[in-house]
């Protein structure tokens, strides 16, 4: 009967050191996965400030690139003064469609700033601010985006950019999520099938709320926020991280962006 306790026993002892064994390896997975989860894409602390004034990603793996984005309500633009400053490249708004009145608009200043900032050899992006609330209307905007752009070399890529322009009487208020994801694709789609890149421009709210992100996370992103760190765990291409840069060449503050190029 002792024997047959002892090795009762035994068996029990050997069941339960199993049992741990597999417990702490469970455990030890969930919070591997957690840590996978929760890590960025970038490590958001190597963004830090040059001594420039321009922002710099700080890994030996990447070059930072430095760029502007400008408008009309720019004014008019010194671009040589602008290249002496070393900026890289430069997204050039094509014109928008009123947020309200719902009109398609050429940005005033479109044609000048490109053929400037072509001539002084920065690479150069194009946006484009949407209010289109169904496809006909966003058809008319891709149409008339690439009539602008196809006298020009473009570099990087188009940008679709759609935003709440006012709280009462936007236009695109009562669009759903579904709705803005979907004309937000079909636009990049548009700009890729005619060889251009595309680009989504947003900060986190957009994304994340206003965007079905698990249908825009693996098309380039333009974040936009302004503050020390960039808050965004995912991918992004671009940040846009001031909205109060200032520039010789520049009369009115302008926006800054960092682009972290991996090393090939």
């Amino acid at each position: 009967m002792k024997r047959k306790r002892k090795a009762k026993k035994l068996r029990i002892l050997i069941l339960m050191m199993v049992l741990l064994g597999v417990l702490t390896f469970v455990v030890h997975s969930l919070f591997s996965q957690a840590e996978t989860m929760l890590s960025s894409y970038y490590d958001l602390d190597r963004f830090e400030n040059a001594s420039t004034g321009f922002k710099f990603y700080n890994d030996p793996d990447y070059e930072s690139k430095i760029g502007i984005d400008v408008s009309e309500h720019n004014g008019t633009i010194d671009w040589t003064a602008v290249t002496g400053t070393g900026i890289d490249f430069a997204f050039i708004r094509a014109g928008y469609r009123g947020g309200i009145e719902g009109k398609i608009h050429e940005d005033a200043t479109f044609a000048y700033n490109m053929e400037q900032a072509q001539d002084k050899g920065l690479k150069l992006g194009v946006y484009w601010y949407s209010s289109a609330i169904n496809t006909t209307e966003l058809q008319e905007e891709i149409d008339f985006v690439l009539s602008l752009v196809s006298s020009y070399s473009i570099d990087l890529p188009i940008v679709f950019d759609m935003e709440f322009f006012d709280e009462q009487e936007g236009r695109i208020n009562t669009l759903s999520v579904e709705e803005k994801t979907d004309l937000a694709l079909m636009f990049c789609d548009a700009m890729e099938e005619h060889g251009y890149e595309s680009m989504i421009y947003g900060n986190l709210d957009w994304f994340y709320n206003q965007l079905d992100f698990s249908r825009i996370q693996d098309r380039n992103l333009w974040y936009a926020a302004y503050q020390d760190k960039p808050a965004m765990q995912d991918r992004f291409m671009i940040w846009q991280y001031s909205h109060t840069g200032t520039l010789p060449g520049i009369s009115t503050n302008v926006d800054m962006n960092i682009m972290p190029v991996k090393n090939k």
